[in-house]
Formats: C-alpha cells, sequence, structure tokens
C-alpha cells in the first residue's frame, strides 16, 4: 500500500486527492463522488470546485460535504452564477487545497470503479511511476463496466510507457487513433509542486493534454494500463464534444507558446521526433479550427459560406462527414436509464 504522507486536523491521512472542476453538473456529480469516495484500500479526498454552475450542483456538493468531510467544496474566485472561468482554473484552485501525495483527475459527469485506485497505485509503486492512467471506458447514458475500453487492444493485459514525442503524436484530435489525451491520469503531487506545472488557464480544451505535456517535457515516467476502471461520459455535455473554433485557436496558441519557450522548446532542440510531432499537431489544430468554422457557420443558417470554406479545403472532407454523421447519430439513438455504479 502506498505511503501515507499528508493529515488534516481530524488526524485523517490522505493518499489521493480527486480534483473535480463542476459547471452545470447537478445530474451526475453525485454519482461521480460516491464513485471516488466508494474506492478501496486507499484514503481518499474530493476536493470540488463549483465553477459557476446555474443548476443545482452547489446544493449536491453542500449536501455531500455536510454528510462526509472527505469531500470538500473550494469556492472559486472570480466564478458568478452563469459566470464561469472554466475548468483550469476550477482544477487550479482545487489543486491548490489538495492535500493527497497523490492527484486524481475525475470529471463532475464520469465516474470511476471502486478497485481503481488502488489498482493505479500499485502499478505506479511498481513502476516507478509519477502519472498513471487505465483504459477509459466510454458511455453516454448506460454505463457497462464489461464494454470496452478506448484504447487499441481492447481489453487484454498490456502495459505501455508514454515519451513525449508519443504523447504528442497520438493527440491529433483529426487522427484516428485514440486521444491519449482523454486519459484522466493519477499523477504524484510532488512531482506537479516541484517543477511548478499548473493547469493552462487561458485554455477550455485540451487542459488535461497541456498539463500532462509539461510533466513529460519536466521527465516525468507515464506508464499507461489496459486494465480499465474509469466510465468516460459522453455526450452533448461534455467540452470535448462541443468543440468550438476559438477553443482550439487557444490550445493552438497555448502549444505554440510551450513549443516557442520553456520545457518542451528544449525538448523539440533535441529531438527531431518531437520537432515533427509539434509540426503535425499544430496543423491537426488547424485543420481542426477550419471544420468548426464550417459546423459553427452552418448552425447559423450560414450554409454558403459553409460550403465556400468546406470546398477550398478537400481534406477537411471525410471528417467533416465523420462529424456530420456522429452528431446524426446521437440524435437518433434512444435514452437509456444510467445504472448504479458498480452494477455489473
Amino acid at each position: 500500500m502506498a505511503d501515507h504522507l499528508l493529515s488534516d486536523a481530524r488526524g485523517t491521512f490522505v493518499d489521493v486527492s480527486f480534483i473535480m472542476a463542476a459547471h452545470n453538473a447537478a445530474p451526475w456529480i453525485e454519482t461521480a463522488i460516491r464513485s471516488a469516495l466508494a474506492q478501496t484500500g486507499v484514503a481518499v479526498e474530493v476536493v470540488a470546485v463549483d465553477d459557476g454552475s446555474r443548476d443545482g450542483t452547489a446544493t449536491v456538493l453542500a449536501r455531500l460535504a455536510e454528510a462526509d468531510p472527505r469531500v470538500r467544496v473550494i469556492p472559486l474566485a472570480g466564478a458568478g452564477t452563469g459566470a464561469p472561468r472554466g475548468p483550469s482554473s476550477a482544477r487550479n484552485a482545487a489543486l491548490d487545497a489538495a492535500r493527497g501525495r497523490w492527484i486524481a483527475i475525475l470529471d463532475a459527469d464520469d465516474l470511476i470503479l471502486p478497485d481503481r485506485t488502488r489498482t493505479l497505485l500499485d502499478l505506479a509503486l511498481a513502476a516507478d511511476a509519477d502519472i498513471v492512467a487505465d483504459n477509459p471506458i466510454p458511455f453516454t447514458d448506460l454505463f457497462d463496466p464489461q464494454s470496452p475500453g478506448m484504447l487499441e487492444g481492447g481489453r487484454e493485459p498490456y502495459l505501455f510507457e508514454i515519451d513525449l514525442a508519443k504523447y504528442i503524436a497520438c493527440n491529433q484530435l483529426l487522427s484516428p487513433v485514440t486521444k491519449l489525451g482523454y486519459l484522466k491520469p493519477v499523477m504524484r503531487a510532488e512531482t506537479l509542486r516541484r517543477h511548478g506545472i499548473r493547469y493552462d488557464e487561458g485554455v477550455r480544451i485540451g487542459e488535461d493534454f497541456l498539463l500532462c505535456l509539461e510533466a513529460l517535457a519536466a521527465g516525468a515516467r507515464f506508464v499507461v494500463t489496459s486494465y480499465a476502471g474509469y466510465g468516460y461520459r459522453r455526450g452533448p455535455t461534455s467540452l470535448s464534444h462541443r468543440l468550438r473554433q476559438a477553443d482550439i485557436a487557444r490550445l493552438d496558441a497555448a502549444f505554440a507558446a510551450r513549443a516557442e519557450h520553456g520545457r518542451l522548446a528544449a525538448a523539440r532542440a533535441q529531438s527531431a521526433e518531437i520537432r515533427h510531432g509539434s509540426r503535425a499537431y499544430r496543423d491537426d489544430l488547424a485543420m481542426t479550427q477550419v471544420i468548426a468554422r464550417v459546423i459553427e457557420a452552418a448552425q447559423a443558417g450560414r450554409w454558403r459560406e459553409g460550403a465556400a470554406l468546406a470546398l477550398r479545403h478537400p481534406r477537411i472532407w471525410r471528417h467533416l462527414a465523420a462529424t456530420l454523421l456522429a452528431a446524426a447519430g446521437k440524435r437518433l439513438r434512444p435514452r437509456l436509464h444510467a445504472l448504479p455504479i458498480g452494477q455489473r
């Protein structure tokens, strides 16, 4: 079992702090938090930050915090009802308050299986890893823990290590491979603090990708297992499924700044593979921005403008068609009731 590091005023040791940014997550956040509190073989806390929710998220959080001292609700300065600051700001507030030796990312609309944290901590200790992650199980309304994960190879047992070059190469949004930025890692808190690694508050998508990118550029070891214990909800409420051109542009600017200055710039200077991957990543973001502009034009009724833009960029046709078909499929798919967490 992992060594305990810190204790709070009640003498309760904290192995893992789950950091959670919440915005209008009332329908799902209790399930997410209870799944974290149900972790076996490890002492946990949930550090939740309400980012300007307009639904009942704040009420749910207050009730859960009153019932269980392991749930800590942290205020977010500058956020007001209906005026969120964004997930990066909320997660930084949670990071500042976290007391655990390990930091685990858990989205407010996701869930985890009871043995996940203990499994990943054991892996981290055995592999001397600074970051560990598992194989997320995508779901919409119905969560089936026996469903295949997102990573290639299904659920056959395997491990692999991610270096900086591989991490960049496997995060191109238009690539058919699984994006490693979708993984929800568990990270050594000391690694983040020693290198001053925090979320970039200027971005609203790709914030976990940039955080792990900084850690890898600082020399962190990242190990992934095919074990699948994280339920990753896909749907219209997820930021990753509501890509906007402006958000993609901010992500591109944040990556470009790192490529020119700091740890990533130093790594690019030493590796042709990282330089090539960085160029390919930015080219992918440029094409993704074009797709977003076409979709936004169509949604605003500017069909002629969107069609003209698409015709000027033949490279996006296949990806645009796939995006439209996926959107149509979601509208036609019947809605199902979610199973309770842990039901198999």
